[in-house]
C-alpha cells in the first residue's frame, strides 16, 4: 500500500493535528430544508401564466370605473441575472400580448442552499425602455443589462411564504425594511408591496410613501386578477377555420358593399364609413348617378395600384361633391372595437383591426386610421389634400405601401376578385399609366350590393375580428406550423394578417 510521501502513516501526531483543523475550520452554512425547497418548487411552477381580471380607473376620480387588468408572466433564458429561475413579468390594459404594457419586471428567485428563506429579486424597466413580449425574442433576453434597470436594495427582495388557504403563497416588502432613493419622485421612497399567488389567481398591491410616510398615490387594495385556462395546442390556419363557430362570422351588409364589375368578373369591396363618413357617402351618390359606367382602369403600376375613373376628365359629376376635405384619420374613441395585434409595428405605436379593417393608431395622440394593405381601397387625390371625392379610385396590388398612410382616404377594402385587378397588364406610361385608349380596361358598371336582387348578390360572409378564432388565427400566422415550415417567425406584420372570406349556401354557412 502507497503512502503520501510527506505525511507518512497517520499516528498520533497527525491525528492530533487534523483534530485541530477541525476545530479551526469554518462551519458550512446550513442547507435549506426540504421542506423550504418544496415551497420553492411550488411557487416556480405556480408563477408561469396568463391572468385576466380588472381595477379601478385611475383617471375616475370617484373610483365608480374600472379598466381591464392583464398580467403575463413567462419563465425566461436570462443568465447575466444570476441562477436559472429569472421570469419575466408583464403588466397591461389592452391585452395579455399588449405591444405597450405600462410595466415590465424581471424576477429573479435566490435558490442558494444556505438560504434561510424563498425570496426573489426584482427589476423593474424604466418607462419606455422595455421589450414587450420580451419572452418571444431570444436575442432581446441576452441584450438585457441588469445594471441598465432599476435594480433595487438587497434589503427590498420579495420573500415569499404559505398563504391562509391551502396551496397558495404571500409574498411581501415591508416599509420598515426597505427603501431607496428615486430620481422620478426627486426623494426616498418605502414601498410596501405585496403578491398573493394561488392555482387560480394572482394578485399584487405596490403602494409607494413619500418622506412625509404619506402614500404617493392612492391605496387601491389587492388587485387580483384570475388565471387564464392554458393556452390551447397550437394549430394551423385551417385547424383554426375549420373549428369556428356560426358567430363567428358575419355577413356582408348590402348597404356597404360595392360591386366592380368588370368584363372578367365581379371585384367585391366592403365600405368603411366608420373612418370615412363622407367621402363614403359621396362614393354611394356617384354610384346612384352611375358615374362609373362605362369609364375604365386607366393605371396599372406594378407592385403598386390600380387605378381607375374618368380618362378624359370630360364627364361631369352631377349629385355628388367634386372636392372633399380629407378623412386621412379619425379620433380613437371609447366606442371603437380596435383589436390589437401582439407585435410591434413601424408605422404606428398601435395595429390591428377594427370590424375586419387593417387600421393603426395612436392611443396617446387619440387617432386611429385605415392601413395601405393589399386590397385597400383609397380615393385618389392631387397635392391639394381636399382635391380627392371617390369619382377616382385606386385599389393596392403590391407591397404594402404604408407610407401612404395619413396621406390619403381609404374607403375600404377588398373581400374577394382581387386577382381581376392584380393580374391586370402592367401601364407602359409613367406611374403604369396606360398610353393608348385601347390598352384601357372597361367599367361595365359599378353598384351598391343593396341595389341589386338578392339572387345577383355575391353570397359571402367575413370573419369577425373580435372573437377567440380570429386571436387564434393571428398565433397560427405568427408561428406556422404547417408541415413546410421548420422555423416558426414568432412575429407578424399588420399587412401579412389574412381575413377569412367564404360563400354561404341560401343564406346559411358551410
Amino acid at each position: 500500500m502507497s503512502e503520501h510521501p510527506r505525511l507518512g502513516r497517520a499516528g498520533p501526531a497527525s491525528t492530533t493535528l487534523l483534530t485541530l483543523l477541525a476545530l479551526l475550520a469554518v462551519p458550512a452554512a446550513p442547507a435549506a430544508t426540504p421542506a423550504l425547497d418544496a415551497e420553492l418548487d411550488r411557487i416556480l411552477a405556480l408563477l408561469p401564466g396568463r391572468y385576466a381580471g380588472d381595477a379601478p380607473d385611475p383617471r375616475d376620480p370617484a373610483g365608480l370605473q374600472r379598466r381591464p387588468l392583464q398580467h403575463k408572466i413567462a419563465r425566461i433564458e436570462a443568465p447575466q441575472f444570476g441562477g436559472d429561475t429569472v421570469f419575466y413579468h408583464q403588466i397591461s390594459r389592452d391585452g395579455l400580448d399588449s405591444p405597450t404594457p405600462f410595466q415590465q419586471k424581471i424576477y429573479v428567485f435566490d435558490r442558494s442552499p444556505g438560504r434561510s428563506v424563498n425570496r426573489m429579486r426584482s427589476f423593474v424597466f424604466r418607462p419606455g425602455q422595455g421589450f414587450a413580449n420580451l419572452e418571444r425574442d431570444p436575442a432581446a433576453q441576452k441584450s438585457l443589462d441588469p445594471a441598465a434597470l432599476m435594480n433595487f436594495p438587497e434589503a427590498c427582495a420579495i420573500r415569499w411564504s404559505r398563504g391562509d388557504t391551502e396551496g397558495s403563497f404571500v409574498a411581501r416588502v415591508r416599509r420598515e425594511d426597505c427603501s431607496y432613493e428615486s430620481a422620478a419622485f426627486r426623494q426616498s421612497i418605502s414601498p410596501e408591496l405585496t403578491y398573493v399567488l394561488s392555482a387560480g389567481s394572482f394578485g399584487i398591491e405596490d403602494l409607494l410613501y413619500g418622506v412625509d410616510g404619506k402614500p404617493l398615490f392612492p391605496p387601491t387594495g389587492l388587485l387580483t386578477a384570475a388565471r387564464l385556462p392554458a393556452a390551447a395546442p397550437a394549430r394551423t390556419m385551417a385547424e383554426v377555420l375549420a373549428a369556428s363557430q356560426p358567430a363567428d362570422w358575419r355577413p356582408l351588409d348590402a348597404e356597404r358593399t360595392l360591386y366592380l364589375e368588370l368584363d372578367a368578373g365581379r371585384v367585391v369591396f366592403e365600405l368603411a364609413p366608420a373612418f370615412a363618413p363622407r367621402h363614403v357617402e359621396n362614393l354611394r351618390a356617384l354610384v346612384a348617378a352611375r358615374w362609373f359606367d362605362g369609364l375604365a382602369i386607366t393605371r396599372v403600376q406594378d407592385n403598386f395600384v390600380a387605378q381607375w375613373g374618368d380618362p378624359d376628365g370630360t364627364r361631369a359629376i352631377v349629385g355628388a361633391a367634386s372636392r372633399l376635405a380629407p378623412e386621412f384619420a379619425r379620433a380613437w374613441s371609447a366606442d371603437l372595437p380596435f383589436t390589437v395585434l401582439p407585435d410591434p409595428d413601424g408605422y404606428a405605436p398601435q395595429v390591428g383591426f377594427v370590424e375586419g379593417f387593417a387600421a393603426a393608431g395612436d392611443r396617446k395622440a387619440g387617432q386611429a386610421w385605415l392601413a395601405h394593405c393589399y386590397g385597400s381601397l383609397g380615393v385618389g387625390r392631387d397635392n391639394s389634400a381636399d382635391s380627392g371625392s371617390g369619382a377616382e379610385l385606386y385599389v393596392v396590388i403590391g407591397h404594402a405601401p404604408r407610407q401612404l398612410d395619413r396621406n390619403i382616404t381609404l374607403v375600404g377594402r377588398a373581400l374577394r376578385g382581387m386577382e381581376l385587378l392584380a393580374s391586370l397588364p402592367r401601364g407602359t406610361g409613367p406611374m403604369g399609366f396606360y398610353e393608348k385608349p385601347e390598352q384601357r380596361v372597361p367599367i361595365r358598371r359599378v353598384r351598391l350590393a343593396a341595389e341589386l336582387p338578392v339572387a345577383e348578390r355575391s353570397p359571402l360572409e367575413v370573419l369577425r375580428t373580435d372573437t377567440d378564432t380570429f386571436a387564434a388565427l393571428v398565433e397560427a400566422r405568427r408561428n406556422r406550423r404547417d408541415d413546410w415550415y421548420l422555423v416558426p417567425a414568432g412575429h407578424i406584420d399588420l399587412c401579412s394578417v389574412p381575413l377569412p372570406v367564404r360563400e354561404t349556401v341560401n343564406g346559411t354557412s358551410p
